[in-house]
């Protein structure tokens, strides 16, 4: 069996003197897309901002296709992890394109210019997320939704061993949100590996191989989806009230949330 991928290992973040990540241990392999669920307040951006090395751990190690990620600079970071940030939000009037191409920077030296490969990857890119109409146009004139589709084209871009995504379906209606989860898991298929925060449960059911439920700041499960998402285990994370069945369309876990005065009869 070859090497992870991703391997966290007893990670702890302070933030302040307020301890956010717990001793959080995670490994991922090639091709696997791992879902982060939990509440708000659970630690999901800050664990990943972790593992992109944007924030420095208290205790432990993050290892990306066998490097440390602490020992790396920010351009050696950026050739193995790419991220798709929650906040949708670009700055000046570039273009879709040029904002795609961004995803490049990395593999391009200090004063080296784009090559056929990188345009190949922006190209690929833009045509992967149904932007290639909208190259030209500026990032400020696009809706949220557009521009969370330029923030995963620019990740994709970037072809990286790891991918992780900040709730990256927040932002978007229904339709576009499948789309999205449809595009990371193809990438997931094709053998990148992917770690996605995602707090509509039954979308992470649906995608993901496995699921790391926080609390807290710790994993309170971890498993593939039928053995996360229980009505216990969810109870204890979020102090809902909840029924768990299979959804016989997508053949996953699907979580009905009730109300205190509700029972499964009611439904």
């Amino acid at each position: 069996m070859s090497d992870p991928v991703l391997s966290v290992d007893e990670l702890s973040v302070d933030l302040g003197r307020t301890e956010i990540i717990s001793n959080v241990s995670l490994t991922a392999a090639a091709g696997e897309l791992v879902g982060l669920v939990g509440p708000n307040g659970a630690g999901k951006t800050t664990f990943l901002r972790a593992i992109q090395g944007g924030l420095q751990p208290t205790t432990g190690t993050v290892t990306v296709d066998g490097h440390d990620i602490a020992e790396l600079s920010a351009r050696e970071t950026g050739r193995l992890v790419a991220t798709v940030p929650q906040e949708t939000r670009l700055s000046f009037s570039f273009s879709v394109e040029d904002a795609v191409a961004m995803g490049r920077n990395p593999h391009i030296g200090r004063f080296g210019t784009a090559d056929a490969e990188d345009r190949t990857a922006v190209s690929q890119a833009l045509d992967d997320t149904s932007l290639s109409a909208l190259a030209d146009r500026p990032v400020t004139e696009l809706s949220g939704g557009e521009r969370q589709r330029v923030l995963l084209a620019r990740a994709f871009a970037q072809d990286t061993p790891l991918l992780l995504l900040d709730e990256p379906t927040s932002n978007l209606d229904i339709n576009h949100a499948i789309n999205t989860l449809d595009l990371v898991r193809s990438v997931a298929d094709e053998g990148t590996t992917a770690v996605a925060a995602i707090h509509d449960l039954n979308l992470a059911a649906r995608y993901c191989d496995r699921l790391v439920l926080l609390a807290e700041g710790s994993i309170l499960a971890a498993g593939v989806p039928e053995t996360v998402l229980t009505s216990e285990t969810l109870e204890s994370a979020f102090d809902a009230h909840t029924v768990v069945s299979n959804d016989p369309t997508t053949d996953s876990p699907r979580v009905t949330a009730l109300s205190e005065h509700q029972s499964v009869d009611d439904i």
